[in-house]
């Protein structure tokens, strides 16, 4: 008799310390949260910014599309732009989920009054210098970027290199009007969409 109330207190234990084991495994379990694609403004006209930005994975993302291979940016967010009408995928990876954005550019030209940003967006290399430039408006610029701490703002062209990946923003203001040039700031060894900015002259007036 004692025997056997041995083995049944060792069979006790032993189911006890399974149970604890498993419900211990499903306790520290964890989702990764389902990834999501979302676009700022939709559609866009022909050279307008589109934002994108992602939520869930493991908060590292890659994006790629149509003419488009980025697979080390950093952030959330992610902006593009396009020269001709049309349906553009963007795609975001993360943690071996996948999202889609549908980019819905449409004929026409975005104008800001009379001012204008360009390029509306360019993606560089961490490190390297971005260069902005304003047409239209009073001929008097003044540029602004939570970024960057800009001590002589002036004039038509700007240039600028950040510290820190991720999308940032410069914006432009002359007459009582605001326009603004989204750039990629990737954190370097990736190929990127050219941009070229013809532009003499430009004085080099940001950094950070």
């Amino acid at each position: 008799m004692k025997t056997n109330k041995k083995y049944f207190l060792l069979s006790l234990v032993a189911v006890l310390t399974v149970t604890g084991a498993s419900i211990g495994a499903l306790s520290f379990a964890q989702t990764t949260p389902t990834l999501s694609c979302s676009i700022g403004t939709n559609p866009v006209s022909v050279g307008q910014a589109a934002i994108l930005t992602a939520t869930g994975g493991n908060g590292i993302y890659g994006w790629s599309g149509q003419n488009l291979a980025v697979t080390n940016s950093a952030g959330t967010q992610f902006a593009v732009s396009y020269s001709a009408a049309g349906i553009y995928p963007v795609t975001v990876t993360s943690a071996g989920q996948t999202a889609t954005c549908n980019v819905n550019v449409v004929a026409g030209t975005v104008t800001t009054g009379a001012l204008s940003c360009s390029p509306a967006v360019q993606s560089v290399n961490l490190g390297q210098v971005a260069t902005v430039v304003a047409t239209g408006g009073t001929g008097t610029y003044v540029w602004s970027s939570p970024d960057l701490s800009i001590a002589n703002s002036g004039g038509s062209g700007f240039s600028a290199n950040y510290a820190s990946t991720g999308l940032k923003t410069l914006s432009v203001t002359s007459g009582g009007v605001i326009a603004s040039c989204d750039i990629n700031v990737l954190s370097g060894g990736t190929s990127v969409i050219p941009v070229v900015v013809t532009t003499p002259g430009l004085p080099n007036t940001g950094g950070q």
